[in-house]
């Protein structure tokens, strides 16, 4: 579906303090290219819950498009928002990439120029992506559009969040200083309704994207829109080899050696036997629970 959006119809979510500020400037800079901006509808939030409730309301009030100025969290939460209020299937999702690693935008081949990435945003061919929904207990469901992780992720993430300045390398140095001292964890995995791994693991991952962690493939063979999700672990490996499975992680290669557990699925089952530290959620950072996460294929719409 092609079309063109009138900047009367669009919505923008701004994320200021994405990319350690680079969200705000983002927009600063597009606004000065693009004056016509100054009179667009703006949600400035960078507070999670504040900003999907003023989402829902601004969508419920009839925009047509929606446009994500942030990272790969900025995004989940603009696709939670529009999944939410049961707006995906005709309300496109555009990314105007701004955050730490923006992974999402990288698979998609959106733009890196913000310039360029407004102009797809605004009248590139939305086509489907899927969207992977997490559950736990009786909660409302949210949904991933990246990836979902746990273990070493998520010592991972709340350390580059804590950071008062993100650089191109945080994610790696954060995930260097994590192997020093992270020992792995107790965890039950099931997929499709089979058991898949019961043991020892140092990451789980589960994931929509082949990339998380700025670049790190973890799942090189994923495609955005196969209906499937991508489910790897990475077991008790020996302390002496880590250094030599992070590269392999970060290149994709890792796949098929041993003690790492690899299955495409449309169903999974999580279950951390000990307390965990927090999932990764598309960059973002959520309390460790028991879940079931399922695929919903083709369930947002994304200029690419």
């Amino acid at each position: 579906m092609r079309m063109r959006h009138a900047l009367a119809e669009v919505l923008f979510l701004v994320n200021p303090a994405a990319g350690s500020g680079r969200g705000a400037a983002v927009w600063q800079a597009l606004t000065e290219s693009h004056p016509e901006l100054r009179g667009a509808r703006v949600v400035r939030e960078s507070d999670p819950a504040a900003a999907r409730a003023a989402l829902t309301a601004a969508l419920e009030a009839g925009a047509r498009a929606l446009v994500a100025v942030g990272g790969d969290g900025t995004v989940h939460h603009a696709a939670n928002a529009l999944l939410g209020a049961g707006l995906a299937g005709g309300v496109p999702l555009g990314i105007v990439a701004a955050g730490t690693g923006s992974d999402l935008a990288r698979t998609l081949g959106v733009p890196m120029s913000p310039g360029a990435a407004l102009e797809l945003a605004l009248g590139g061919e939305a086509r489907p992506l899927d969207a992977i929904e997490l559950r736990v207990g009786a909660a409302a469901p949210r949904w991933v559009v990246n990836s979902a992780s746990a273990g070493l992720s998520g010592v991972v993430v709340e350390a580059v969040a804590a950071l008062p300045r993100r650089r191109a390398t945080s994610y790696v140095s954060a995930t260097v200083r994590a192997l020093a001292r992270y020992r792995p964890l107790p965890c039950r995995v099931a997929v499709d309704g089979e058991p898949f791994y019961e043991g020892l693991a140092f990451l789980w991952a589960a994931t929509n994207g082949p990339t998380f962690g700025k670049g790190m493939r973890v799942a090189p063979r994923a495609r955005v829109d196969d209906g499937l999700v991508e489910v790897v672990v990475v077991g008790d490996v020996p302390r002496w080899l880590l250094p030599l499975r992070l590269p392999q992680l970060l290149l994709g290669r890792h796949l098929g050696l041993p003690k790492v557990h690899y299955r495409q699925a449309r169903r999974v089952r999580w279950e951390p036997l000990v307390p965990f530290p927090p999932f990764e959620l598309d960059g973002e950072a959520l309390a460790n629970e028991a879940a079931e996460l399922s695929v919903r294929p083709g369930a947002l719409l994304v200029p690419r």
